[in-house]
């Protein structure tokens, strides 16, 4: 998965740690997609979102936020928040609204993805989740 992540720029130095969930989406014994999750009290962190470059633009990414999300609110959030350098209007398209980082909890703040990993010129957005 790491490799997928790199190939994306998306960051991957974390994906060891203890909170974060990790996702593969398969058809079949090939991996179309991934994402990873952290949950933290009432608030999670939607993270590494990528589709197979092939499969794009079928509706596998808004399938894959979804399941995520999902689990998300099986897991207590009801807020979530994610980092992004590249697809905001994706995300806003998907409900989700960029804040200042400021208003933002500091369990989000405070993960390796947000305190560092990802560039501080990424846009934070939040989803209430229902």
């Amino acid at each position: 998965m790491a490799e997928r992540l790199e190939a994306e720029r998306l960051p991957s130095g974390d994906l060891g740690e203890p909170d974060v969930r990790l996702f593969a989406f398969r058809d079949g014994d090939a991996a179309i997609g991934f994402a990873g999750l952290e949950v933290h009290g009432k608030d999670a962190l939607l993270r590494s979102v990528v589709v197979d470059p092939a499969r794009r633009r079928a509706g596998l990414g808004r399938a894959i936020v979804e399941a995520a999300l999902a689990e998300a609110r099986r897991l207590g959030a009801t807020r979530a928040f994610l980092l992004t350098t590249a697809a905001k209007a994706y995300f806003e398209r998907r409900g989700f609204a960029a804040i200042d980082r400021k208003s933002a909890p500091e369990t989000i703040l405070s993960t390796r993805q947000a305190a560092g990993l990802c560039p501080s010129s990424a846009p934070l957005m939040v989803k209430t989740l229902a």
